[in-house]
C-alpha cells in the first residue's frame, strides 16, 4: 500500500536536562528488576502565538527517583519534541486531536527509543520504558489541570 503523509510531522527534539545515575545498594547480591521502577511522567503542549502550525510537546520523566529506590538506574529527563502541522485546511477538532493524542503518543514513542539509546552503554544496559496506559495518563493530566 502506498502511504499518505500525516499532516502532523515530527521535526526533532531538544534535550533540556538529563541525569542518569546507577543505584547499587551495599549488598553482595543485587536483584535487578527495572520493570518495578516507579515512573513519574508529565507532559505539556507548548505553542508559540507567532508560529501557529508549530508546537512542542515537553516531557519530564523521573524513573526510580522518588521514594525507595530499586537497584539499577535513577533517571531524570526533560526533553522537547518539536512538531509541525503541514495542512492549513484542518478543522479545530482535528488540529486539537493531532496536538494532543497523536503528538503525545509519538513523543512518548520517541522518548522510549531515546531512553534505550542513552542508557545502552551503561552498566545495566538499555532501559526500556514500559507500555503506558495513555487513557489513564490523559485522565491524570486533565485532573491536574482541573485542580489548578
Amino acid at each position: 500500500m502506498k502511504i499518505q503523509n500525516s499532516p502532523l510531522q515530527y521535526q526533532g527534539s531538544l534535550l533540556n536536562s538529563l541525569s542518569i545515575k546507577q543505584f547499587i545498594p551495599k549488598q553482595d547480591k543485587i536483584s535487578l528488576s527495572m520493570s518495578d521502577y516507579a515512573i513519574d511522567l508529565n507532559f505539556d503542549i507548548l505553542e508559540n502565538a507567532n508560529q501557529v502550525n508549530e508546537f512542542m510537546v515537553r516531557i519530564e520523566i523521573g524513573i526510580n527517583n522518588k521514594g525507595k529506590k530499586i537497584p539499577g538506574y535513577v533517571i531524570s529527563l526533560k526533553i522537547d519534541y518539536l512538531f509541525q502541522i503541514t495542512s492549513d485546511d484542518l478543522d479545530e477538532a482535528t488540529i486539537n486531536n493531532l496536538k494532543s493524542m497523536s503528538a503525545i503518543s509519538i513523543a512518548i514513542a520517541r522518548l522510549r527509543s531515546d531512553l534505550e539509546r542513552i542508557t545502552q552503554p551503561y552498566q545495566f544496559g538499555a532501559y526500556s520504558l514500559p507500555s503506558i496506559d495513555m487513557q489513564d495518563l490523559f485522565e491524570q493530566k486533565q485532573t491536574s489541570i482541573n485542580n489548578l
